[in-house]
This record gives structure tokens, sequence and C-alpha cells, in this order.
């Protein structure tokens, strides 16, 4: 069933592109398109079968395999109804908008999203104590999707379109009292899923060093991705444009669409694991050593043009000298500093290789030399045995 369900994925995913042809005048920026119904389906679902075609018990690959079929409704509900304003009213509108409303809670956030971080990454429960998590997942998912029915209130598709009466909404509930409710649901679900991935990261600091491995290679896309939806809105504040949704949805696509499964594919595959610790330090060494020269070239800016009689063009060419001067030695002492705490492999062994060689500078003594040399080897990579052949002298 993976690969059917994979073909039903990115059948819906082609639907979504074929609604936006047909409404090509209507699409005015990027958020119009509706790209998470077309980037999502078609990642999630290829690696979903991937993954259960090599491992067929890893729960995960059939969670990525739902989560890529039911995402092209949210968009296809959306298009759909969106059309029917457009050409005037098309049979089965309400619907379209309350199926768009009603694939959300089934994902985000107690729903697969949540299961998909609770499972990783060998597609079971870590142990009998996550099962409380596990049942209060699925009842937080359910009582979200029955509230989504019952709502009495009316459902937007989108800001710029009007709003449609709830065909399934129960009025006797009353808005603001089913509003509260909701709002109260959206706070529990997010604090379960915070605690979910809490509890992921805590469980692979204590885990084996492949297990280890794993979780960080998802932590690092996940984190990443986090940090440019947060970085987004200071960039606009600190060029005066306001980033619209457009941007938010490309990082949201590229970030939780494309990245975030890849780097769980590959952990669960266990494929180029043993890199990870070089991509975060070099990720983190050269997000420092930007904000530095950033920093280091506004302050000599603003202290050239505001405190010191300098024009703006010198106050510029000698911050940009400045730091052009400093980028590889702080480049350099950044680097030891990340390595030390996220790239140990690489730092001990520098440390011993280093160690060795001063040692070694002055020696003559072969049994010296041959003695130091398994020394190292041994604290490097503490084999269960290690000898030196020397050849003899012909």
């Amino acid at each position: 069933m993976a690969w059917p369900l994979c073909l039903v994925a990115i059948a819906g995913a082609v639907g979504v592109v074929v609604l936006d042809v047909l409404d090509r005048t209507r699409i005015h920026s990027f958020h119009d398109v509706q790209p998470a119904g077309i980037v999502l389906p078609v990642s999630f679902s290829l690696l979903g079968a991937i993954i259960v075609s090599r491992q067929p018990g890893n729960r995960i690959g059939w969670i990525f395999l739902l989560i890529g079929v039911l995402m092209p409704w949210e968009g296809l509900g959306a298009l759909y109804f969106e059309r029917s304003v457009i050409s005037g009213g098309l049979p089965g509108a309400r619907w379209a908008a309350w199926l768009n409303s009603c694939v959300v809670p089934l994902i985000f956030p107690t729903g697969l999203s949540l299961f998909a971080f609770l499972l990783f990454p060998g597609g079971r429960l870590p142990s009998r104590r996550w099962r409380p998590v596990a049942w209060l997942a699925v009842a937080a998912t359910v009582f979200g999707l029955l509230l989504t029915w019952v709502n009495p209130g009316p459902i937007s598709v989108s800001s710029d379109l009007p709003e449609v009466a709830n065909p399934t909404g129960v009025a006797a509930l009353g808005t603001v009292a089913t509003n509260e409710v909701g709002a109260g649901w959206w706070l529990f679900a997010l604090a379960l899923l915070a605690f979910t991935i809490g509890g992921l990261v805590l469980r692979g600091r204590s885990a084996p060093r492949q297990e280890r491995q794993q979780v960080k290679l998802l932590a690092y896309a996940a984190a990443v991705t986090i940090g440019c939806m947060l970085l987004l809105p200071l960039v606009g504040l600190a060029v005066g444009v306001s980033l619209g949704a457009s941007w938010d949805d490309a990082v949201t696509v590229v970030g939780f669409g494309i990245a975030v499964p890849v780097a769980c594919g590959f952990a669960i595959l266990k494929h180029g694991l043993y890199e990870i610790d070089r991509l975060i330090s070099r990720t983190l060494s050269y997000a420092i050593l930007t904000g530095l020269l950033v920093g280091t070239f506004v302050g000599i800016v603003a202290l050239a043009t505001h405190v010191l009689p300098f024009s703006s063009p010198v106050g510029v060419a000698a911050s940009t000298l400045a730091a052009a001067a400093l980028f590889n030695p702080l480049r350099k002492r950044v680097q030891h500093l990340v390595d030390r705490r996220f790239n140990r492999g690489r730092y001990d062994a520098e440390a011993i290789v280093a160690g060795l060689t001063l040692r070694l500078r002055d020696a003559v003594d072969l049994d010296t030399v041959r003695g130091e040399l398994l020394q190292a080897v041994t604290r490097a990579v503490q084999p269960a045995h290690a000898s030196v052949w020397i050849r003899p002298p012909r």
C-alpha cells in the first residue's frame, strides 16, 4: 500500500496545480499558490514510501504517507471555494471550505506531526511511560476535530474571501464559548507538542551514539527552520520593509516541507549520520561570525559618522576594511570554541595530533616513537588491540 498511497498524494498535489492554473489571474503572491498543498504531499509521501519499503515496521513511514495524503485536501478545499467565489457559485463550495478547516487538526499540532516526534527514530514509543502522552495526543486530536465540526461560527478560508457558514455547526453551543474552548485547546495542544519535542531532545542526550546522532540531525533541521522564521521579522524591521505571508510560506515550505522530513528520512535510514556534528559546528560558527562582523560593521559606521568627524563613505570604507581584517582570526577562534562544544571528535583529534607532534619533535629513539604513536591511537579511537609493524632494513 505504500507506493499507491504515494501516488494518491502526488495526484492531490497535481490537482492543486491544476486549480492554480485555472485561476491563475487571481495569483498575486506566493501565498496564493497554496504551496504547502503542492510541496508537502510530494516530499512527505515519497519519503514515507521509501522508509516503508526499507523498514516496513517503522510507523513513521506510514505517518509521513498519511500526511502526504491529507495535505492536498486543505489546498484543494481552499482553491475550490475560491473558484466558486470567482465564478459565482459552484456546488459544494461550503463543504470545500469545511474540508479546508478539518485537515489541520489531523496533522498539527497534536495529530500526525506529534506522533512523528513521539515515535522517532524507531517507529515505536521509547517506553511504557510515554503511553499517557500518546493517549492524550489522540484525545486532543479527536477533540480538536469535533470542535471544528460543531463550531457554529463562520469558516474563514482566507482574509480576502468571504466567510461561509459551517454546514455542521451547532448554533446552541454559542460562538463565543466555542472560540474560548478552541483557544484553550490550541494552548494545550502546543504545550503537548513542545513537551514531546523536549522529551525527544532529552532522550537523545542520554541515548546510544547512533540514536543521539539521529536526534541531532532532526533537531538541526528543525532549529534552522525555526531560527529562519524568527529572524525574518527582525530582518524586515531592520530594512524597514514588511515581509508578508509569502516569506512565511516560503520558509515553512522549504523548512518543514523539505528540510525536516528529508533530515528525518536520512536519520531513520542512517545515511550520513556521522557528519552531523561537523554540520552543526559549521552552521553555528558561521552564524556567530556573521553576527560579530555585522555588529562590528554597524558599530564602526555609527562611530565614524555620528561621533567622529568623518563622512559616511569614509565610515563605510573603514567598516568594510575592519570586517575583512577580522574575518579570518575571528573565524578560527569561533570555530575552535564551537568545536570544543559541538564537534568534540574533531577537536579531540586535533588536540591528540598536536600533543603527539609536540612530544615527538625532538625524539629520535624508535621505541619512544612507537610507544607515543600507540598511545595516541589508543586515546583517539580506543581499539581493542593496536600494534606497530616496522619494516626491517634491507
